[in-house]
């Protein structure tokens, strides 16, 4: 099929904006339930995804050691509830987040090996070094590794972990796919150079076409210094969505859900966001960027690039966090008719810009049926996603060869 849509489904938690969850068609006391698991990920293979993607967090959650009372953003552990998951599905792939920095190569390879064969073929691996300061405590550590040795680790563990596979096929009985699809999210110059020596799929943000097109020709690039075929890695990039009927009723809808939030679900939001509590303060008032600079647990060179800006327009730290939750995480949201959203997805694929989606439903689960029940099969019509999926493993799906050696 001429450019094929290549679909991906982050679905954990409760949708995409943090207000998500207020909305009369979410069900945020599912995501403690095997019953909404088995029903999201049946409506995934329904609407012929290449896979379902789940994020992990290793720290506590709330900045400055308060935990967040107006947010619902549960994570549960991706691999225990996607081996769930594989249980009511057949097709769709199962890809699940852990990092390098806190797992041994051993553990990787006995986790993965058995969701390989429990799903028969349809593990994929995110692979992430874990950058949240907050986390090493839970591990027993003050800091961070830095962040190069964080990734010299990476390139360390993923070598192993593919040697226990091959030693695991060679011991038998064979891993479906040889191993689990290696997948990589990274946005620095590091994370994007590891990779290009390691991904087969890649999630990253694009807030618009040129972005995608800028990305995707950067990633290609890398890839082929390191002597990999760039048509053998997928670009992934995130997208939500708010359908309507027109364009009018779409905005309209988009409006209602952040309307949900109030000034201080957005603070505690952008207190996460920033790594620093910014509740005690006037929503009304400027953006204390002292305090926030003198107390975040995150880089501060990269919070002042976020806040400075505003702060210099004398924007009230309400409004500010109003506007920083419109566009959660850097990501495309499209707000459209399902017409209009299969255009833009035919476009960007068309120009470049990405070989499919990671669609992120705006609230969960309405926003996945809005999409598969719309939007997909509009694609379907114009010849541009499947109707059946083309075998039983993941890397079937993804059109990739059955195992490729990791660049050194």
């Amino acid at each position: 099929m001429d450019k094929q849509i290549h679909l991906w489904a982050f679905l954990q938690g409760i949708g995409f904006f943090p207000s998500g969850w207020m909305h009369e068609r979410a069900r945020p006391e599912g995501v403690f339930s095997m019953d909404y698991y088995a029903r999201v990920a049946k409506l995934a293979e329904q609407g012929m995804f290449d896979a379902i993607v789940f994020g992990d967090q290793l720290q506590s959650r709330g900045a400055g050691g308060r935990t967040p009372e107006r947010m619902a953003m549960p994570t549960l552990d991706p691999v225990s509830l996607l081996t769930a998951m594989a249980a009511v599905t057949k097709h769709v792939g199962l890809v699940a987040t852990v990092s390098t920095s806190y797992n041994t190569p051993e553990m990787l390879a006995e986790r993965f090996g058995a969701m390989e064969r429990i799903s028969g073929g349809r593990a994929g691996w995110n692979i992430v070094t874990t950058a949240h300061p907050a986390t090493a405590p839970n591990f027993g550590d003050n800091d961070l590794p830095p962040k190069d040795e964080r990734y010299r680790r990476a390139k360390e563990v993923v070598a192993k972990a593919c040697e226990l596979w091959a030693a695991m096929d060679r011991e038998g009985p064979m891993l479906p796919q040889g191993r689990p699809v290696l997948v990589q999210a990274g946005q620095s110059a590091d994370g994007r150079d590891f990779a290009a020596r390691t991904a087969e799929a890649i999630f990253c943000p694009a807030a618009n076409i040129d972005a995608g097109i800028d990305f995707r020709s950067d990633l290609r690039a890398r890839v082929a210094v390191v002597g990999r075929d760039p048509d053998g890695v997928r670009i992934m990039p995130g997208l939500s969505c708010v359908l309507g009927g027109s364009e009018e009723e779409a905005r309209a809808s988009h409006a209602a859900i952040l309307d949900l939030a109030d000034d201080a679900l957005a603070i505690e939001y952008l207190s996460e966001s920033l790594g620093c509590d910014l509740t005690p303060f006037d929503p009304q008032g400027e953006i204390p960027v002292t305090t926030i600079l003198e107390h975040t647990i995150l880089p501060k060179a990269d919070i002042a690039r976020a806040v400075t800006p505003a702060h210099e327009k004398r924007t009230p730290l309400g409004a500010f966090a109003a506007n920083f939750m419109r566009h959660p995480r850097g990501h495309n949201v499209f707000l459209g008719t399902p017409e209009q959203m299969a255009d833009m997805m035919i476009s960007w694929r068309d120009a470049g810009a990405c070989d499919g989606f990671t669609l992120q439903p705006s609230y969960m689960p309405g926003g996945l049926e809005d999409f598969v029940e719309q939007v997909v099969p509009i694609l379907q019509q114009r010849g541009r996603l499947r109707t059946e999926y083309p075998g039983t493993t993941l890397r079937e799906t993804l059109g990739l060869p059955a195992r490729e050696a990791v660049a050194a």
